[in-house]
This record gives structure tokens, sequence and C-alpha cells, in this order.
């Protein structure tokens, strides 16, 4: 995945609030693959929830794995991985969607 070319926005519908040093998301409304409406509480880590506020429909997954090495002191290296498996995470949750993916 490119991640210069790649841009993630939020669904509507959800609740978010901070508590204490976590982020808790809460879907208006969540379904299975069966359909049926599920209840859905995603508790966001410190770096998660770091992610989670730069995910606007603007900025390019890369510079948030820029900002994610400056802020956490981790290797570029680690710091894709961790971007990528949480991107993957809330594309399988139905939290955001790939709003721009720009040509190679």
């Amino acid at each position: 995945m490119e991640l210069q070319n790649r841009v993630y926005g939020i669904v509507s519908g959800l609740v978010v609030r901070k508590i204490g040093d976590r982020v808790v998301i809460i879907p208006a409304e969540s379904r299975n693959e069966e359909g049926e409406i599920t209840d859905s509480i995603f508790t966001l880590n410190n770096m998660a929830a770091g992610i989670w506020v730069q995910i606007n429909g603007l900025t390019s997954l890369e510079n948030i794995k820029a900002k994610i090495v400056d802020y956490f002191e981790i290797s570029p290296a680690q710091a894709e991985e961790d971007l990528l498996a949480f991107i993957s995470q809330l594309e399988e949750a139905g939290l955001i969607f790939c709003s721009k993916e720009a040509a190679s």
C-alpha cells in the first residue's frame, strides 16, 4: 500500500469521547455479517487515539506515519506496521473509509 496516496475519512454516526487517557468510540448502529444489530464499543490507547484524530479525509497515511515517528520516537518501519494494522482494524469495523487513493 502506498502510504502517501491513501487518505481516510471517518464515517458519520459515531459518538467519540475522551475518558482519561483513552478515546472511546461508539457507533450509533453496528451490524454483523448477518445484518443483525450488535453492540460495539471501541477503546483506543494513546497511539491509536493519536492516529484517530489525524483521520480527517485530508491527511495521508504517510503524513500520519511521520507524526507517529516523531511523537512516539519509534522507527519508521514500526510506525508503518502499527499504522497499517490499526487502519485495517478500523476498516473492518466500518469506522473509516478510503476517501482518496491517488494513482502511483
